[in-house]
């Protein structure tokens, strides 16, 4: 069997982390496999180059000319007829828009798609409904946004397979010591992370209004903490640091950028952050869990769904008082922390598991329809 992925860039987000954790899965069992990715190369491409997976660039711009859009749709298409796969599986709205229209011209068997947040519209809507129609079927991480999919394009629900996010850290990089010291804090330093891009699909601007007011009522003694924010600017950055330089923020919010990393910078850090108004199923809270971290986060049926209803830790979507109440709730209570953290690891080795979401997908792979 042969099977292609194919990824909007080369990036790596939590959708790409889930593509390369099935692509090794299926390679390990003996199908042979590649990644193609429309943008790049990136962080995804040097882990296909570490793992000894085939990957390729296939520039491919959405928003060009529709002439334009057209010829790469076809170069697209003869480049799948070369390759001969058996299986697509797209990743995200683009791809699977993309996909959608074409794959049947190609010697594909099955195209089946994954989406795993609320980025609906992205290739217009229309082209989206018509392509979604036309995929063998679509993976949804979450309950939610399975009847969400559903609803936005009209899609039967029963086209809409619910298959977690798989996941599993790999072992840090760097020590919680050497992560201190690039940092630039000591060890008795409250660290506070969101790892997540800086993008318009996430809340940073709540999460740095909450850590104003965290910042206003500490105590010059309690004021040995930082926020940092590790992910890519992906049209945001500036604003936010904007928002930090308005707030007085300059000495306490650290920008990280993109990290490789991410294993050893959780494992450096005492809680996890996350804001965001509408989510799949975020790999940055599922990552933060599963390091044993305790999150505070907003309480939206992507992260609610995670968590478990009788999570305490959560505050409404843009309130940032609530927010900052939690945080500081966490911070001055270290036991707790340590509980919260030990509750959600397990909580993510039971119902996280990457070879379970390899599993489920091989069998759906494998289902005749």
């Amino acid at each position: 069997m042969k099977i292609i992925f194919i990824t909007a860039s080369f990036d790596l987000g939590g959708s790409e982390r889930r593509a390369i954790t099935l692509a090794k899965y299926f390679q390990f069992q003996g199908a042979e496999v590649e990644l193609w990715g429309f943008d790049g190369p990136g962080r995804l491409s040097q882990i296909c180059d570490e793992v000894q997976l085939r990957w390729k660039l296939i520039p491919f711009n959405w928003y060009q000319h529709p002439v334009k859009r057209m010829i790469a749709l076809l170069n697209l298409l003869n480049q799948l007829k070369a390759a001969k796969p058996d299986i697509l599986l797209p990743h995200t709205v683009i791809p699977n828009a993309v996909c959608g229209l074409i794959w049947q011209w190609s010697w594909a068997k099955k195209c089946i798609g994954y989406e795993g947040g609320y980025e609906f519209g992205l290739a217009n809507q229309g082209w989206e409904k018509y392509a979604a129609k036309r995929l063998s079927s679509i993976i949804c991480n979450s309950h939610h946004l399975a009847d969400a999919m559903s609803k936005s394009y009209g899609l039967d629900r029963n086209k809409i397979n619910i298959i977690p996010n798989g996941i599993d850290l790999p072992a840090p990089e760097n020590s919680r010591s050497l992560w201190r010291e690039k940092l630039g804090v000591d060890e008795n330093t409250f660290l506070a992370v969101m790892v997540s891009n800086l993008s318009r699909f996430k809340d940073h601007q709540t999460l740095l209004s909450a850590w104003k007011l965290v910042w206003d009522q500490l105590s010059p003694s309690e004021r040995n903490a930082q926020l940092l924010l590790a992910g890519k600017d992906l049209g945001t950055g500036s604003a936010l640091k904007e928002q930090v330089r308005e707030l007085g923020l300059e000495n306490s919010v650290l920008f990280l950028g993109q990290v490789e990393d991410v294993s050893g910078l959780l494992h450096s850090v005492d809680i996890g952050v996350f804001s965001s108004n509408s989510e799949g199923s975020p790999n940055g809270v599922l990552e933060c869990m599963q390091a044993g971290l305790a999150v505070a986060a907003t309480d939206i049926e992507g992260i609610s769904e995670i968590v478990g209803d009788d999570y305490q830790w959560l505050s409404s979507p843009g309130d940032a008082d609530q927010f900052a109440k939690n945080i500081l709730a966490l911070k001055r209570d270290a036991t707790l922390r340590v509980k919260i953290g030990g509750i959600n690891r397990e909580r993510i080795a039971e119902r996280h598991s990457p070879q379970k979401m390899c599993e489920a997908t091989e069998k759906l792979i494998n289902r005749e329809h």
